[in-house]
């Protein structure tokens, strides 16, 4: 077997595999603290991609992001390329809207797009000592034995030899599939809805907050974009099905059609909307669990690979980056690999799969249609956090602007929902306008 991709030596031939978001930062951490680290990908280099023809045009960066750039010394950097956004804005069907702030303190969740951050990220890994990016590079299977992996490149196939292999590669994962060959059980699942990106213009639209226009079965939801004063849109409608679906229209003319009929006042302003849906792929959104996230001390799986989960909440990319943070901490604690990586999978794996299951919640909190009962619900949640912060936090706010454990905000979460519910049962829908003593009281007993 080759030794190109670097020596089987102790503390040497690390192999990131994949080179999306996480691939250049676990890159770059690792690099800085285990010598050399190649980064294997199959696909081309994304920078020769024109601006606004990759994947997903905008993503967003909370706290546990930030604080991932924040020791790479990326922060200053791409915080020039992100829009602030403090809150989302409904706009429903009636034509009123409904704004809900990220946090009770105004703080700011950051937009960017996509290619953009890529960029930044790669053009960061490419400059660091010891980081060797290779693109058109596909792993085709991974041996984690020898260890070794069977790598495509030039038309030929050849096994190239390493010690570590970081599996960054995504829903369809080969490092993830050694794992499964080797008794790990793994799920790769469909979500019943998929979506297509626009860009679009919303003069009338405040840039501070994400906008989103619900519909029962089917969302829009747009960011601002930094590189222009336009918006930068994803609809979902669902895969199969009667209208509204994409089994039921297909090509731009009726895709423009069933867009309109479910979203008017938006169509009325896309001039191009026929024009964009009909060029536009339409985009699967894939889910990912899988029961053990590493290999002895020879391979550990990061973000999507062992937990691509639904975009709603926005934290795929910010769980990703925390992933690998957690990892080089274990690795630092340990020194062992070994351990270490059994340690990263006894951390991380309940809080990927809790964030996986607050995110396909969330969207039914977005998509959903007015409710009297879940609005009664919602505001007895409301009173109670304003109540006592001590003891309640709304979930988004614990999950973006903090570094709690997942599983934890997902378990104090069905704590405050289950009380809101008793409360709404015993009280009634004005449940929310109890005297603070009696509602108090009431949580302290519960």
């Amino acid at each position: 077997m080759s030794d190109s991709y670097g020596p089987a030596t102790a503390g040497g031939g690390i192999v990131v595999v994949g080179a999306g978001l996480a691939g250049p930062v676990a890159a770059l951490y690792l690099a800085r603290r285990h010598g050399r680290v190649t980064v294997l990908e199959r696909h081309a280099d994304p920078r020769r991609i024109p601006a606004g023809q990759g994947r997903s045009l905008m993503v967003i960066l909370s706290e546990r992001g930030r604080r991932v750039l924040r020791e790479l010394g990326l922060e200053a950097a791409v915080r020039r390329i992100c829009a602030p956004i403090t809150g989302r804005c409904g706009h429903l069907p009636d034509g009123s809207t409904a704004v809900t702030p990220y946090s009770r303190d105004g703080a700011a969740i950051w937009a960017v797009e996509r290619q953009a951050l890529h960029r930044l990220l790669l053009d960061a890994a490419e400059a660091e000592p010891g980081v060797d990016l290779r693109f058109d590079h596909p792993v085709l299977a991974v041996d984690p034995a020898a260890p070794a992996l069977l790598v495509g490149a030039g038309g030929a196939e050849r096994w190239v030899r390493c010690r570590h292999v970081i599996g960054c590669d995504g829903v369809h994962s080969a490092v993830r599939g050694a794992l499964v060959e080797r008794g790990a059980r793994a799920r790769v699942s469909t979500l019943e809805l998929a979506y297509q990106e626009i860009v679009l213009d919303l003069p009338d639209c405040d840039r501070g907050v994400m906008h989103y226009w619900p519909a029962g079965d089917a969302l829009f939801g747009a960011f601002p974009q930094v590189s222009s004063r336009r918006f930068a849109g994803s609809v979902f409608f669902r895969r199969e099905g009667p209208r509204p679906s994409y089994r039921a229209a297909v090509g731009g003319r009726a895709l423009a059609e069933q867009f309109a009929a479910v979203f008017p006042r938006l169509a009325a302003g896309i001039p191009d909307l026929e024009e964009q849906l009909g060029a536009k792929p339409v985009s699967a959104v894939r889910l990912t669990r899988c029961d053990r996230w590493v290999l002895g001390g020879t391979a550990a799986l990061v973000g999507d690979s062992c937990h691509a989960m639904a975009p709603f909440m926005g934290q795929g990319m910010n769980a990703a980056f925390e992933d690998v943070r957690t990892l080089v901490a274990c690795l630092d604690r340990e020194r062992d690999w070994e351990r270490a990586f059994a340690a990263y999978e006894r951390i991380r794996k309940g809080d990927g799969d809790a964030i996986a299951d607050i995110s396909y919640r969330h969207y039914w909190t977005m998509s959903r249609l007015p409710d009297p009962q879940h609005e009664a619900e919602e505001a007895i949640a409301r009173r109670l956090v304003d109540l006592m912060p001590e003891r309640f936090r709304p979930l988004y706010e614990r999950c973006a602007f903090s570094e709690e454990s997942y599983s934890l905000a997902l378990t104090e979460e069905h704590r405050l929902r289950e009380l809101a519910r008793r409360i709404l049962s015993r009280h009634g829908a004005g449940a929310a306008e109890l005297p603070d003593p009696q509602l108090r009281a009431f949580a302290g007993a519960g």
